[in-house]
């Protein structure tokens, strides 16, 4: 059974949401929310196995809600149900630890389908904006030279890691991670920090 909660603050379309996923076997809504506070509440509460959250909602987003959710260590994975087809909000929702990023306008069938991969720790996102994510980064293809080395500093750049942060975790010095960072954005075609992050989630590397 997949326990779930919705937060929306849109009361039709959430309550409404509510009863079809609940009619469905094997799902059941735990609870639902109108607010991103009234929601971090809901999952700290509930710790339902997944949280079903819009990105536009009064006090903290989806987004935020998000943040808070991985930051705090809940178990709960996270599906994002939205309006917004903005590849750069997927890649941020990503860059956090959104599992699920899943277009309103789409088919209800997607929506179980990524409420069932969510649940699994699965990566799940609407094809449209998987196709803007690809869209976003300027290299198309993984070069064949790409050095496991090269791939680990794509990696924590990507996660956010500092210069001293990746030499001590590769075990060698801030200058000579420098050099690897310079080189592997020369090499890849990158001219900024963000250009490597959106290459490490379009490379399955982040």
């Amino acid at each position: 059974m997949i326990q779930l909660i919705i937060a929306d603050d849109h009361m039709i379309f959430r309550q409404g949401l509510a009863q079809l996923l609940g009619s469905h076997e094997g799902i059941e809504i735990v609870g639902q929310a109108g607010s991103g506070e009234e929601a971090l509440a809901m999952v700290r509460e509930q710790q339902p196995d997944v949280a079903i959250l819009d990105i536009s909602m009064p006090g903290l987003n989806g987004i935020e809600v998000s943040k808070a959710i991985v930051d705090e260590g809940l178990s709960s994975q996270i599906l994002l149900l939205t309006m917004h087809d903005d590849p750069t909000l997927a890649l941020k929702a990503e860059q956090i630890g959104v599992k699920g990023y899943v277009v309103k306008d789409n088919a209800f069938a997607e929506l179980l389908d990524a409420i069932h991969a969510v649940a699994k720790g699965k990566r799940f996102v609407s094809g449209v904006v998987e196709e803007k994510l690809g869209e976003l980064c300027p290299t198309d293809d993984l070069p064949p030279t790409l050095s496991p080395r090269e791939q680990e500093v794509v990696r924590l750049i990507a996660a956010g890691h500092t210069n001293k942060e990746m030499a001590r975790d590769m075990g060698i010095s801030p200058k000579t991670v420098d050099t690897h960072r310079t080189r592997l954005m020369r090499k890849l075609n990158l001219h900024s920090t963000a250009d490597v992050v959106r290459y490490a989630v379009r490379m399955g590397l982040a």
